[in-house]
């Protein structure tokens, strides 16, 4: 009897537990459902404007499209774009793309900017009318974090319209660049430059504007990016900037009070791409760039700041090698793809220019691997003929990743930004590597000893030449100078 009743009970039980965790299964579910529709609503809410009208909002005479947008790390993916029709020189009657003659690009004849003298920074004021001033900024396409930001500033914007008369906004461009190499530690001195206090943060740390952004190529060339939507990008640290001294009870008068605030950025593709410079008008019927990046910079910002990070190139080729190869990675996998891209440059000097050759999209297209960007003399020849040898700063990651603390020292004096010490600089040193191997990547192994032997022999001439031109022999990268495995984490 006593177990008939034990058995009921139990069976009893088990039904009210089952019951429960249906109900349980049942009421997570509709909670998942009303949380995605209130997320919707919501999404819809701030699109249209929520609470504050002031937010980044796509141009009402422009439509949307589907095209293939370059990332940052050069491939392509499909995104939802907003393609204004306010650029009358996208294409003329025939429907040829007529980018390159829009008046904008041609950056040389542009007028030049008058910095204020009281800003360390290049900076200006310009008048403020309506708080939406990003309408039709394209890289709006391409970053939230963009979007997020210039949503806070129009709030700002908002205020100094109601309040100031006239109101203004304090425009910046870069104190400094940091502009090549990728695989070369730039990530880690950038993150290391910017933690510095007299140093401010840009949204983005790679906006590649000089090197491909300017003229679309993430739009996929169906419009150019102008240089007012790139000064927008540093438009919250010309806020930071301006507002430094704002509520100092020492500082009588901002406006007249020397602001030593920067900012700057770091585009890895400045140095070396110039993929695009035949469209260009100024360098017609020239078979090599006469014109680079280095002379529409030096045009537009002359007093920039300008730091080259470089390793050694064997190793920066590997590096970029498994950072951007995506699957069946291998040493001999590397090893037949260097075979191919040395054989591509050789055929193509046998006949030509070095610079042609590197400068030459389609040499450069045949290989996998970028060959051509640990040949670093030939583009710094380039730049120091535009640039005073006292505005550019070359750092070797071998040296940088042994002896952090006195080449932060030696690129903050370059800054001329204080130099911090004690506890402050022991921080900033030991911040964690940014852009470390991934284990995946250490998985793979070291490359070939024949590939080594192979490549060491044809970046030699170059390591050689630059070298000569810093006057120190550690760009000479020896075999048996360095340990390579010691850097391969910067």
């Amino acid at each position: 009897m006593t177990d008939g009743v034990t058995s009921q009970l139990g069976l009893y039980v088990k039904s009210w537990i089952g019951r429960t965790k249906m109900r349980r299964i049942f009421i997570v579910f509709i909670s998942f459902v009303v949380l995605g529709f209130l997320s919707m609503a919501y999404s819809l809410f701030r699109a249209r404007g929520g609470w504050n009208s002031y937010s980044v909002k796509l141009s009402p005479s422009g439509h949307m499209s589907m095209i293939h947008l370059l990332n940052a790390d050069g491939f392509y993916e499909d995104t939802i774009v907003n393609v204004t029709e306010r650029n009358n020189t996208l294409f003329n009657k025939t429907g040829h793309r007529e980018i390159w003659t829009h008046p904008q690009l041609d950056i040389l004849h542009s007028e030049k900017i008058n910095f204020l003298p009281n800003f360390k920074n290049p900076c200006w004021y310009e008048d403020l009318h309506e708080p939406n001033v990003y309408q039709f900024n394209k890289y709006t396409v391409i970053s939230r974090n963009i979007r997020t930001t210039m949503t806070e500033l129009m709030k700002e914007w908002a205020y100094r319209i109601a309040k100031e008369k006239p109101a203004r906004r304090l425009r910046c461009l870069p104190y400094f660049l940091i502009i090549g190499q990728p695989k070369c530690g730039t990530t880690d001195v950038y993150r290391k430059i910017v933690k510095h206090p007299d140093v401010i943060n840009p949204p983005i740390k790679e906006l590649h504007w000089w090197s491909r952004n300017r003229q679309g190529r993430r739009l996929n060339y169906t419009d150019i990016i102008p240089l007012s939507d790139y000064v927008d990008m540093f438009d919250m640290a010309a806020y930071h900037i301006e507002r430094r001294y704002a509520h100092d009870p020492e500082v009588k008068n901002p406006d007249t009070v020397y602001h030593h605030t920067v900012t700057g950025e770091a585009s890895a593709s400045i140095l070396w791409e110039n993929d695009d410079w035949f469209h260009f008008k100024e360098n017609e019927a020239f078979t090599e760039p006469k014109y680079t990046s280095a002379d529409y910079i030096r045009h537009v910002i002359p007093n920039v700041k300008v730091i080259i990070c470089v390793r050694n190139p064997t190793d920066r080729l590997y590096s970029d090698y498994l950072y951007f190869t995506k699957t069946n990675k291998s040493a001999e996998d590397f090893h037949n793809a260097v075979s191919y891209a040395l054989e591509v440059y050789n055929n193509c000097t046998a006949s030509h220019s070095v610079r042609f050759c590197v400068y030459n999209r389609t040499v450069a297209y045949l290989s996998r691997v970028r060959l051509r960007l640990g040949m670093y003399s030939v583009y710094i020849k380039d730049w120091i003929k535009v640039f005073p040898r006292s505005q550019i700063l070359i750092i070797s990651l071998e040296d940088y990743a042994q002896h952090t603390r006195k080449i932060l020292n030696q690129v903050y004096s370059f800054l001329d930004v204080r130099i911090l010490g004690g506890e402050d600089m022991r921080s900033i040193a030991k911040l964690k590597v940014a852009n470390k191997r991934k284990k995946w990547d250490r998985n793979v192994g070291p490359m070939l000893n024949v590939t080594r032997k192979m490549l060491n022999d044809f970046y030699k001439p170059y390591n050689e030449e630059l070298a000569e031109i810093m006057n120190d022999d550690q760009f000479l990268w020896e075999p048996e100078d360095y340990d390579y495995e010691s850097v391969e984490d910067k």
